[in-house]
Protein backbone atom coordinates (compact mmCIF):
# COMPACT_ATOMS: atom_id res chain seq x y z
CA UNK A 1 0.00 0.00 0.00
CA UNK A 2 1.40 3.42 -0.84
CA UNK A 3 0.46 6.45 0.66
CA UNK A 4 0.03 10.80 -1.11
CA UNK A 5 0.51 13.62 1.62
CA UNK A 6 -1.33 16.81 0.28
CA UNK A 7 0.16 19.34 1.51
CA UNK A 8 -1.14 23.18 1.54
CA UNK A 9 1.08 25.81 0.78
CA UNK A 10 2.14 27.97 3.64
CA UNK A 11 0.74 31.61 4.50
CA UNK A 12 1.05 33.76 1.39
CA UNK A 13 1.58 37.74 1.09
CA UNK A 14 -2.37 38.30 0.93
CA UNK A 15 -3.00 41.99 -0.30
CA UNK A 16 0.75 42.63 -0.63
CA UNK A 17 0.98 43.75 -4.30
CA UNK A 18 2.37 40.43 -4.38
CA UNK A 19 0.39 37.29 -3.05
CA UNK A 20 2.19 34.27 -4.71
CA UNK A 21 4.93 34.33 -2.37
CA UNK A 22 5.28 33.28 1.33
CA UNK A 23 4.77 35.42 4.18
CA UNK A 24 8.10 34.76 6.79
CA UNK A 25 4.86 33.14 9.02
CA UNK A 26 4.33 31.24 5.73
CA UNK A 27 8.04 29.97 5.67
CA UNK A 28 8.19 28.77 9.07
CA UNK A 29 5.26 26.65 9.05
CA UNK A 30 6.43 25.18 6.04
CA UNK A 31 9.76 24.44 7.52
CA UNK A 32 7.44 23.32 11.21
CA UNK A 33 5.59 21.05 8.81
CA UNK A 34 8.97 19.12 7.24
CA UNK A 35 10.32 19.19 10.62
CA UNK A 36 7.05 17.51 11.80
CA UNK A 37 6.95 14.84 9.27
CA UNK A 38 10.30 13.76 9.42
CA UNK A 39 10.06 13.09 13.30
CA UNK A 40 6.73 11.07 12.34
CA UNK A 41 9.13 8.56 9.89
CA UNK A 42 7.68 9.98 6.89
CA UNK A 43 10.42 9.78 3.83
CA UNK A 44 8.71 10.41 0.64
CA UNK A 45 10.27 8.79 -2.84
CA UNK A 46 9.48 12.26 -4.35
CA UNK A 47 8.39 15.65 -3.75
CA UNK A 48 5.93 17.03 -6.21
CA UNK A 49 4.73 20.81 -6.38
CA UNK A 50 2.60 22.73 -8.62
CA UNK A 51 3.89 25.64 -10.48
CA UNK A 52 3.42 28.72 -8.51
CA UNK A 53 6.49 30.43 -6.50
CA UNK A 54 4.23 29.79 -3.20
CA UNK A 55 3.92 25.96 -3.65
CA UNK A 56 8.24 25.67 -4.64
CA UNK A 57 8.68 28.20 -1.85
CA UNK A 58 6.52 25.43 0.41
CA UNK A 59 7.97 22.45 -1.33
CA UNK A 60 11.31 23.86 -0.68
CA UNK A 61 10.65 24.49 3.39
CA UNK A 62 9.65 21.39 3.80
CA UNK A 63 12.63 19.88 2.23
CA UNK A 64 14.60 21.98 4.72
CA UNK A 65 13.21 21.47 7.46
CA UNK A 66 12.70 17.33 7.33
CA UNK A 67 16.23 17.04 5.47
CA UNK A 68 14.66 15.15 2.71
CA UNK A 69 17.20 14.11 -0.29
CA UNK A 70 14.59 12.68 -2.67
CA UNK A 71 14.01 13.96 -6.33
CA UNK A 72 11.29 17.00 -6.53
CA UNK A 73 9.10 17.50 -9.33
CA UNK A 74 7.04 20.29 -10.96
CA UNK A 75 3.36 19.23 -12.32
CA UNK A 76 1.49 22.76 -13.23
CA UNK A 77 -1.98 20.42 -12.88
CA UNK A 78 -1.34 21.03 -8.84
CA UNK A 79 -1.41 24.87 -9.46
CA UNK A 80 -5.18 26.51 -8.06
CA UNK A 81 -7.05 28.16 -9.84
CA UNK A 82 -7.67 31.81 -10.68
CA UNK A 83 -9.31 33.65 -7.65
CA UNK A 84 -9.39 36.59 -10.13
CA UNK A 85 -10.75 35.41 -12.90
CA UNK A 86 -13.58 33.68 -10.29
CA UNK A 87 -14.60 36.86 -9.10
CA UNK A 88 -14.39 38.43 -12.43
CA UNK A 89 -17.02 36.05 -14.14
CA UNK A 90 -18.99 36.26 -11.20
CA UNK A 91 -18.82 40.35 -11.69
CA UNK A 92 -19.70 39.95 -15.14
CA UNK A 93 -23.02 38.28 -14.25
CA UNK A 94 -24.16 40.43 -11.21
CA UNK A 95 -22.98 38.16 -8.50
CA UNK A 96 -20.16 39.82 -7.08
CA UNK A 97 -18.94 43.05 -5.57
CA UNK A 98 -15.13 44.62 -5.81
CA UNK A 99 -13.33 44.04 -2.54
CA UNK A 100 -10.36 43.75 -4.22
CA UNK A 101 -8.13 41.11 -5.87
CA UNK A 102 -5.61 38.59 -3.92
CA UNK A 103 -3.07 41.89 -4.11
CA UNK A 104 -5.02 44.67 -3.68
CA UNK A 105 -7.69 43.67 -1.03
CA UNK A 106 -5.50 44.60 1.76
CA UNK A 107 -4.10 42.70 4.35
CA UNK A 108 -6.19 43.65 7.34
CA UNK A 109 -8.30 40.96 8.53
CA UNK A 110 -11.31 42.93 7.99
CA UNK A 111 -10.28 43.03 4.75
CA UNK A 112 -9.48 39.37 4.28
CA UNK A 113 -12.91 38.29 5.69
CA UNK A 114 -14.43 40.88 3.11
CA UNK A 115 -12.70 38.80 0.30
CA UNK A 116 -13.60 35.66 1.27
CA UNK A 117 -16.80 36.78 1.42
CA UNK A 118 -17.22 37.85 -2.02
CA UNK A 119 -14.86 34.63 -3.14
CA UNK A 120 -17.17 31.99 -1.37
CA UNK A 121 -20.29 33.29 -3.39
CA UNK A 122 -18.36 33.83 -6.52
CA UNK A 123 -17.50 30.40 -6.57
CA UNK A 124 -20.74 28.65 -7.04
CA UNK A 125 -21.55 30.86 -9.83
CA UNK A 126 -17.84 29.55 -11.55
CA UNK A 127 -18.40 25.55 -10.53
CA UNK A 128 -20.88 25.51 -12.95
CA UNK A 129 -18.64 27.23 -16.03
CA UNK A 130 -16.26 25.24 -17.90
CA UNK A 131 -13.34 26.72 -16.66
CA UNK A 132 -14.08 24.66 -13.21
CA UNK A 133 -14.75 21.41 -15.43
CA UNK A 134 -11.15 21.99 -16.72
CA UNK A 135 -10.19 22.61 -13.75
CA UNK A 136 -11.33 20.06 -12.00
CA UNK A 137 -10.15 17.11 -15.04
CA UNK A 138 -6.70 18.87 -14.24
CA UNK A 139 -7.01 18.28 -10.43
CA UNK A 140 -8.59 14.52 -10.93
CA UNK A 141 -5.34 13.89 -13.58
CA UNK A 142 -2.71 14.84 -11.52
CA UNK A 143 -4.33 12.89 -8.29
CA UNK A 144 -4.27 9.87 -10.51
CA UNK A 145 -0.80 10.18 -11.43
CA UNK A 146 0.31 10.73 -7.96
CA UNK A 147 -1.55 7.56 -6.96
CA UNK A 148 0.31 5.53 -9.82
CA UNK A 149 3.72 5.85 -8.68
CA UNK A 150 2.53 5.83 -4.91
CA UNK A 151 1.90 2.18 -5.59
CA UNK A 152 4.04 -1.05 -3.13
CA UNK A 153 4.87 1.23 -0.36
CA UNK A 154 6.16 4.23 -1.84
CA UNK A 155 5.10 7.43 -0.47
CA UNK A 156 4.73 11.22 -2.66
CA UNK A 157 4.10 14.51 -1.30
CA UNK A 158 2.19 16.97 -2.57
CA UNK A 159 2.45 20.80 -2.24
CA UNK A 160 -0.59 22.75 -3.71
CA UNK A 161 -3.49 25.01 -2.86
CA UNK A 162 -6.42 25.29 -0.56
CA UNK A 163 -8.59 25.10 -3.84
CA UNK A 164 -6.67 21.83 -5.12
CA UNK A 165 -6.53 19.57 -2.58
CA UNK A 166 -9.67 20.38 -1.70
CA UNK A 167 -11.01 19.26 -4.65
CA UNK A 168 -9.21 16.34 -4.95
CA UNK A 169 -10.28 15.33 -1.57
CA UNK A 170 -13.75 16.00 -2.04
CA UNK A 171 -13.78 13.75 -4.89
CA UNK A 172 -12.63 10.99 -2.50
CA UNK A 173 -15.26 11.94 0.22
CA UNK A 174 -17.78 12.63 -1.27
CA UNK A 175 -20.88 11.04 -3.98
CA UNK A 176 -20.87 12.57 -7.21
CA UNK A 177 -23.47 14.64 -6.89
CA UNK A 178 -21.99 16.07 -4.27
CA UNK A 179 -18.43 17.11 -4.72
CA UNK A 180 -18.84 20.68 -5.67
CA UNK A 181 -20.43 21.56 -1.77
CA UNK A 182 -17.97 19.47 0.29
CA UNK A 183 -15.14 21.66 -2.04
CA UNK A 184 -16.31 24.69 -0.90
CA UNK A 185 -16.60 23.97 2.54
CA UNK A 186 -13.35 22.37 2.51
CA UNK A 187 -11.61 25.01 1.26
CA UNK A 188 -12.88 27.78 3.83
CA UNK A 189 -11.03 25.43 6.77
CA UNK A 190 -7.74 24.46 5.60
CA UNK A 191 -5.12 25.82 7.13
CA UNK A 192 -1.58 26.60 5.88
CA UNK A 193 -0.30 24.14 5.29
CA UNK A 194 -2.68 21.92 6.70
CA UNK A 195 -2.17 17.51 5.25
CA UNK A 196 -4.51 15.62 3.95
CA UNK A 197 -3.50 11.93 3.69
CA UNK A 198 -4.79 9.17 1.16
CA UNK A 199 -3.52 5.46 1.02
CA UNK A 200 -3.38 3.90 -2.45
CA UNK A 201 -4.33 0.08 -2.64
CA UNK A 202 -5.85 -2.08 -4.72
CA UNK A 203 -9.06 -1.38 -4.69
CA UNK A 204 -7.84 2.58 -5.44
CA UNK A 205 -7.52 5.92 -3.12
CA UNK A 206 -8.76 6.41 0.38
CA UNK A 207 -8.56 9.72 1.98
CA UNK A 208 -7.54 9.06 5.68
CA UNK A 209 -7.13 12.55 7.29
CA UNK A 210 -8.22 15.85 6.17
CA UNK A 211 -6.29 19.32 7.14
CA UNK A 212 -3.82 17.55 9.70
CA UNK A 213 -2.23 20.60 11.42
CA UNK A 214 -1.03 19.62 14.75
CA UNK A 215 2.69 20.91 14.00
CA UNK A 216 1.76 23.84 13.89
CA UNK A 217 0.08 23.78 17.33
CA UNK A 218 2.55 21.64 18.48
CA UNK A 219 5.55 24.70 17.70
CA UNK A 220 3.14 27.22 19.13
CA UNK A 221 2.46 25.43 22.20
CA UNK A 222 -0.12 25.17 25.26
CA UNK A 223 -0.60 29.17 25.81
CA UNK A 224 -1.54 29.81 22.63
CA UNK A 225 -2.04 27.00 20.33
CA UNK A 226 -3.98 28.65 17.44
CA UNK A 227 -0.81 31.55 16.54
CA UNK A 228 0.73 29.74 13.78
CA UNK A 229 -3.01 28.92 12.42
CA UNK A 230 -3.63 30.40 9.21
CA UNK A 231 -6.42 30.60 6.75
CA UNK A 232 -5.27 32.94 4.46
Amino acid sequence: MGAIHLVRHGQASFGTGDYDRLSELGHEQARLAGEDMAARGLRPDVVIHGGMRRQRETAEGLLAGAGWDCPVEVDPRWAEYDADAVLDAAREAGLASDAGTLDTAGSSETAKRAFQSQLDAALGHWAGLQAFADYRTDADAALAAAAERSGSGRTTVVVSSAGTVSLAVAGLLADPEGVVGVWTRLQRVTVNTGIARVVVGRGGMTCIAVNEHQHLERAAGPGDRSRLVTLR
